[in-house]
């Protein structure tokens, strides 16, 4: 209470904000035990995966009983965060956000903290955000390299995060932990970033008048680089989201977490990519796939596919491209559960 910006004032309402993180590995950690250490009164926590032991060099609030135990990482997280402060009001979902259950599970919130490993569910986020008129605070984190954002795309010419990106990137373009790996401490430093703007923005009143400026902040601790910029005036006026009030990633005819596909008798999904892939484009899948193991490559009639079968501990995986001239599939055997599927997909490539 001491702090600038803070005080009596800005303690209350931080006790009465109601605060979304989505996705609780390494940077959803971080942020819910800032958040509930500094008194923000309720955390939604929302992801559907469960601690494993590879989690544990990041991620803050798990411990190797949880990882045997298969526990949630919702749940694990809530436990661990009532014992830290027992009068928090810590509510876990179990669950992926889509485009079916987001904008009910988003409402009444009043930020929501982007801690997601998946592009298609960020643009979600996004959609929600513009949707109900609430900030976004965006994180991301590989290697050494990491990045943290607010966003209010309510506020006069502040972006919404299509404005900055319309599109998600392709697949296999982007860097994932598991293809290069990430050092704790960057996942911490971004963690602190979303969670110090989500306690500046909330206690300095919370609207569009905030002094606490919308801006990027990006380093790269390879190098000990660091920078910011403010978003103040960078809104894109044609954006299809926060201009034309566009929200397609909502709208469940174009998710493409609609049009997934279990395959019957296989133990597979398959899961649509939305976007033609070049030689280039299949040539970068090829080499993310490479590091799982062999890859085979058949090409006929136009049709290009590539598989990689992999074990992680007991489990067996595989994951097959099918590239077209007109379309573009991805095949993740060794679970017919579609969540699943597109949590592998995120991991293998990106």
């Amino acid at each position: 209470m001491r702090l600038a910006g803070f005080g009596e004032a800005g303690q209350r309402r931080l006790g009465a904000a109601q605060v979304l993180v989505a996705g609780c590995g390494a940077l959803g950690t971080v942020v819910c035990e800032q958040l509930v250490r500094a008194g923000v009164g309720a955390v939604t926590i929302v992801d559907r995966d469960v601690v494993d032991r590879s989690n544990l060099q990041r991620q803050t609030l798990f411990a190797e009983r949880d990882a045997d135990r298969g526990t949630p990482k919702a749940e694990a997280a809530k436990a661990r965060l009532m014992q830290i402060r027992s009068d928090a009001r810590v509510r876990a979902i179990v669950d992926d956000l889509r485009s079916d259950n987001a904008l009910r599970i988003c409402r009444e919130h009043h930020i929501l903290v982007d801690c997601l490993d998946n592009f298609e569910t960020r643009y979600i986020l996004n959609d929600c955000s513009v949707a109900l008129g609430v900030p976004l605070v965006y994180g991301g984190a590989v290697g050494f390299r990491g990045m943290a954002a607010l966003l209010s795309p309510s506020a006069r010419e502040t972006p919404c995060l299509r404005c900055i990106a319309p599109e998600p990137p392709a697949v296999g373009e982007v860097e994932t932990c598991d293809t290069v790996g990430v050092l704790a401490a960057t996942t911490g430093i971004v963690g602190s970033l979303e969670a110090a703007f989500v306690l500046r923005w909330i206690a300095d009143g919370a609207n569009d008048s905030s002094s606490v400026d919308p801006s990027l902040i990006r380093f790269n601790l390879a190098t000990g680089a660091f920078s910011s910029a403010t978003l103040r005036g960078a809104r894109d006026r044609a954006c299809r989201c926060c201009g034309e009030k566009r929200f397609e990633f909502l709208d469940a005819t174009h998710s493409l977490a609609q049009r997934v596909r279990v395959l019957c008798g296989r133990n597979a999904v398959e899961v649509p990519v939305g976007e033609v892939l070049d030689a280039q484009g299949i040539a970068r899948v090829e080499a993310r796939l490479a590091v799982r193991g062999l890859v085979e490559r058949l090409a006929y009639d136009g049709v290009t596919t590539l598989a990689v079968h992999w074990k992680e501990g007991q489990a067996a995986w595989s994951l097959q491209l099918v590239a077209s001239q007109d379309a573009t599939r991805l095949v993740v055997g060794g679970t017919s559960d579609p969540e699943v599927a597109r949590g592998v997909i995120a991991r293998v490539l990106g």
